[in-house]
């Protein structure tokens, strides 16, 4: 089980710290980050249902919800899976990556609340305590006083917020014993389509008077349709791969240690960009990485005792 855990994570490392890289990069030569999210969104459906599709074809039907169920348990999923990404790709617009990573870090304090509220975790002391150094420590470690955007931060929060909501449902759905949606092939096809409802209306809000020809088909200044379609796309299935390595994640452990995961590859990330630019770290980031480490050495520790007992 271990091993299967480490190998799923060193599968969805480079996938995730490749797309938010390339994500950054895109957005500063092109101007309309929740566009290209909700392009994203459709490019990663059709991949789901292209794959379902073969599958079907040579083995057995995939689950098929009914709405009702869709509603219930997929619609708060999808919606705050949408906001969750359509706001952090656009608050990158507005904060570095060290900012955006200092700020997501509430994200753990967000999905340990959820956790208690749905039931999926016991309070214990140990839970809090470990929830805070890692949230404090991230906070620490990327701290650059120099880099704060009020309207990016609170881009960022909202985003935190609605991560949440996002995984502590996803949890729930993807191992309940009743529930037979707890493949992430299934999860990805059928969440994209309530993931497109909470977009649209923000790119309408806060995109539609930029949506011109010019704006859409040119990149770097120069009109080129199909660069931008091909760069949308290698987003998307970066996207694709991405979330189906984070749902392996999600059925094999558990939201928070989901979590614990991506602030250990942000935190990664963000000590190879120190070294490769030959950045210092200061007293403040040292001591913040430490709590960060300490933090997730006592979530390591915890959940292997309670397995013992179980």
């Amino acid at each position: 089980m271990v091993l299967k855990i480490i190998l799923i994570a060193l599968l969805y490392y480079p996938l995730s710290i490749g797309l938010t890289f390339y994500q950054k990069w895109f957005i500063k030569n092109y101007k309309l980050p929740l566009f290209v999210v909700c392009w994203h969104y459709i490019v990663k459906y059709f991949a789901a249902i292209w794959i379902r599709f073969l599958y079907e074809a040579f083995h057995k039907k995939r689950i098929r919800l009914h709405f009702k169920e869709q509603l219930r348990w997929l619609a708060p999923i999808g919606i705050c899976a949408s906001l969750d990404i359509g706001l952090s790709n656009w608050a990158l617009e507005y904060v570095t990556v060290s900012l955006y990573t200092m700020a997501k870090s509430s994200s753990i304090l967000f999905i340990v609340a959820f956790s208690l509220l749905l039931r999926l975790e016991r309070w214990r002391p140990a839970l809090g305590i470990e929830a805070a150094l890692i949230a404090i420590g991230l906070f620490l470690f990327t701290w650059h006083s120099s880099q704060l955007d009020l309207t990016g931060l609170l881009l960022v929060e909202l985003a935190a917020s609605c991560t949440g909501v996002r995984w502590t449902v996803s949890q729930l759905v993807m191992q309940r014993e009743e529930q037979a949606l707890n493949h992430p092939l299934d999860m990805v096809a059928h969440v994209q389509p309530w993931m497109l409802i909470p977009i649209v209306p923000l790119i309408i809000t806060f995109e539609g008077s930029e949506l011109s020809y010019e704006n859409i088909l040119y990149f770097n200044g120069q009109y080129a349709p199909v660069q931008i379609a091909l760069l949308v796309a290698c987003g998307g299935l970066l996207a694709f791969c991405m979330e189906m390595s984070e749902y392996l994640l999600l059925v094999n452990t558990s939201g928070i240690t989901l979590n614990i995961f991506g602030i250990l590859k942000e935190v990664a990330t963000l000590l190879l960009a120190h070294l490769l630019n030959n950045d210092r770290l200061s007293s403040v980031n040292i001591a913040g990485l430490i709590l960060c480490l300490l933090g997730m050495a006592l979530h390591g520790m915890s959940r292997k005792r309670q397995r013992y007992l179980n």
